[in-house]
C-alpha cells in the first residue's frame, strides 16, 4: 500500500487538482527555502577576534576609509575635525582614549569629533606617511620605529606645548625620552615608558621544579629542554616590537657574539608565537612558565592571574619611551598639537592608569590627580621602574642591525626550529653522561653561524660588522630572498650536524 499512496499523492501533485496539492507544494517549497538558509547561515563565517597588542595588526579596520595614493583628506565639514592616527596600540588603548578625549574640553575647543585610528605593523607605516593628509599624529610603536622615520615628523617645539614639555623630562635612566633634531626641534616625545622583561607563572614553574629565572641567560638554561613540552615563550620579532627591543637588549647585555648564544638557546627552549599578547595569555593560562613581555604585558597579567609575576632582569633591561609625534603635512595641525598636548598632560596620562592598560605615565603629575591616587600599586612600580639599574643602551646601534636581526632570528631560529631543538635535546642528554661533548658541543651550538656570502662566495660569520653591512640592502627583497635562503639552510645544516656528533 506505501507505494501505491506514494505514487497517487505525486500524481495528485504533479495535477494540482485538489487543496491537498496545493498544500503539499506550499509545503515542499516552504522545506526547500528554509534548507537554503540554513545552508548559507552554517556557511557565514563567525565573528573574529579583535587585534591584540601593537603588532598584531596589518590592515586598517574594516569600514575604515581606505588612502587613496596621492590624494589628499578631504577639508572637515562644518568645521568638525576628525584626526587620523597610526598606531601600534591596542583595541583597549584606542577606545578608553575616545572615550576620554572625545569627551574633554579640549577636543570641544577644536571640535574634534572622532578619532580614527590606523592600526598597522611597522613596515606599512612609510606607506601611510609618505602620502600627505593622510596621517596626523603617529602614536606608539618605541623608539627604533619612529627614529627610522624621522624625516616624517613635524617640531613640537611649539609655543603652545612648553608647559607641558616642562613638567616631562629630556631622558629617564639615561634613555632619551624627547628625539631632538637639528634646531632644537622636538620629533617625538614619549607618551608612556616601559621596561623589558618576562612574566612567570609560578605554578607551572613549581609543578617541574624550576626555580624562578631572574636573568635573561636563565631562560637559556638546559632545564627548561628537559621537560616534556616547551614551557618558555617568545615571539617572532617581525611580528612584535616589543620582542625586537627584548633581543636587542640581550645583544647588547652580553655582547653580539654571546647574546646571539643566548637567542639561540632561548628559541630552542621556547614555543614561538606570532604576537607578544598570545605570549601573555599562555603564561596567564599556565600553557608556559615564562614568556617575554613587555612591563604592562605582566602587569596585566598578574591582575589576572595571582601565580604570575612580571620581572625585570636586574642590570640587562632599559626604560623605553613610547613615543608620540606630529606628521608633516597633517590637514589639521593645530587640532593634532592639542590632541598631542593633552595624551601629554596629566588629564591625558590617566589613560595608562585604566587596570586593563596598566601603563607607566610618562608626566608623573599624574599621580597627583584624584584618579592617580587611586592607583598607588601602579606608582610604586613605576618607581622600581626609574630605580632599576639597566644597561646602557645605544638606540642607533640597535636600528643600525634590526632588519638583519630580524631577519636572521626568523631564519635560523624560527624557520629552522625544529632541527635546533633536536640537536639541543641531543645535546642536553650527555650533559651528566658526558660532560665533556656536553661543553663542547654546546660551544659549537652557541657559536656565530657560518655562511657563504652570495656576493662575494666567500665563508663568513654573521658577526655585527657584516650585519650593520647588509642591514638596509634587506630592503630589497631580491637579497632578502637570497640572503635568508643561504641562513636558514646553512642553520639547518649545522643543527644536523650537532644532532648527529650528539647521537653517535
Amino acid at each position: 500500500m506505501a507505494p501505491e499512496y506514494f505514487i497517487y499523492d505525486v500524481k495528485m501533485i504533479r495535477g494540482g487538482e485538489t487543496p491537498i496539492t496545493k498544500y503539499l507544494a506550499i509545503i515542499v517549497i516552504a522545506a526547500l527555502v528554509i534548507g537554503i538558509v540554513i545552508f548559507f547561515v552554517t556557511q557565514t563565517p563567525g565573528p573574529t577576534e579583535a587585534p591584540g597588542e601593537e603588532e598584531e595588526v596589518q590592515q586598517p579596520e574594516d569600514g575604515d576609509e581606505q588612502p587613496i595614493d596621492g590624494e589628499e583628506q578631504p577639508p572637515p565639514a562644518n568645521g568638525e575635525v576628525t584626526l587620523i592616527i597610526l598606531t601600534r596600540h591596542d583595541t583597549t588603548i584606542q577606545e578608553k582614549t575616545k572615550e576620554l578625549f572625545l569627551n574633554s574640553d579640549v577636543a570641544r575647543r577644536y571640535n574634534i569629533v572622532d578619532l580614527k585610528f590606523r592600526p598597522a605593523s611597522g613596515p606599512l607605516w612609510e606607506s601611510y606617511l609618505s602620502r600627505p593628509g593622510q596621517v596626523d599624529v603617529a602614536w606608539g610603536g618605541g623608539p627604533t620605529l619612529f627614529d627610522s622615520l624621522l624625516n616624517y615628523w613635524d617640531d613640537l617645539n611649539l609655543p603652545e606645548m612648553q608647559d607641558v614639555l616642562n613638567e616631562i623630562p629630556d631622558d629617564i635612566a639615561g634613555v632619551p625620552v624627547k628625539r631632538f633634531g637639528e634646531d632644537n626641534k622636538i620629533l617625538w616625545v614619549g607618551a608612556a615608558i616601559s621596561s623589558f622583561g618576562f612574566t612567570v607563572n609560578h605554578d607551572i614553574l613549581n609543578q617541574y621544579g624550576i626555580e624562578k629565572p631572574v636573568k635573561w641567560v636563565d631562560l637559556a638554561s638546559p632545564v627548561f629542554a628537559e621537560v616534556p613540552e616547551p614551557i618558555v615563550g617568545i615571539a617572532d620579532p617581525l611580528r612584535s616590537t616589543s620582542n625586537t627591543r627584548i633581543y636587542e637588549i640581550i645583544l647588547q647585555a652580553y655582547g653580539w657574539e654571546e647574546g646571539w648564544g643566548v637567542l639561540t638557546l632561548i628559541a630552542a627552549n621556547a614555543r614561538i608565537y606570532d604576537a607578544s599578547d598570545a605570549v601573555r595569555e599562555a603564561v596567564i593560562a599556565g600553557e608556559i612558565a615564562v614568556g617575554s613581555t613587555i612591563d604592562f604585558y605582566g602587569y596585566v597579567a598578574m591582575s589576572l592571574n595571582p601565580s604570575t609575576e612580571y620581572i625585570i632582569p636586574q642590570g640587562e633591561s632599559i626604560v623605553n619611551a613610547d613615543p608620540i609625534a606630529l606628521v608633516k603635512g597633517s590637514n589639521n595641525k593645530d587640532a593634532a598639537v592639542a590632541f598631542i598636548r593633552w595624551i601629554l598632560s596629566e588629564e591625558g596620562q590617566k589613560i595608562w592608569l585604566d587596570e586593563r592598560i596598566n601603563r607607566m605615565p610618562v608626566n608623573p603629575k599624574v599621580f597627583e590627580t584624584p584618579e592617580g591616587m587611586q592607583r598607588p600599586d601602579l606608582q610604586e612600580l613605576y618607581q622600581l621602574t626609574l630605580n632599576n639599574q639597566g644597561i646602557i643602551f645605544d638606540d642607533e646601534r640597535a636600528l643600525s642591525t634590526e632588519l638583519a636581526m630580524q631577519y636572521f632570528f626568523r631564519a635560523t631560529l624560527i624557520d629552522a626550529q625544529a632541527e635546533l631543538k633536536q640537536a639541543w635535546k641531543a645535546i642536553v642528554r650527555l650533559r651528566d653522561s658526558d660532560p665533556d661533548r656536553y661543553n663542547q658541543l654546546h660551544e659549537m651550538l652557541t657559536s656565530l653561524l657560518e655562511f657563504t656570502d652570495p656576493d662575494t662566495g666567500m665563508l663568513v660569520r654573521f658577526t655585527e660588522d657584516y650585519a650593520m653591512q647588509i642591514n638596509d640592502r634587506l630592503r630589497d627583497p631580491e637579497f632578502l630572498d637570497t640572503i635568508t635562503q643561504i641562513w636558514r639552510q646553512a642553520a639547518i645544516e649545522k643543527y644536523l650536524e650537532i644532532y648527529n656528533l650528539a647521537t653517535s
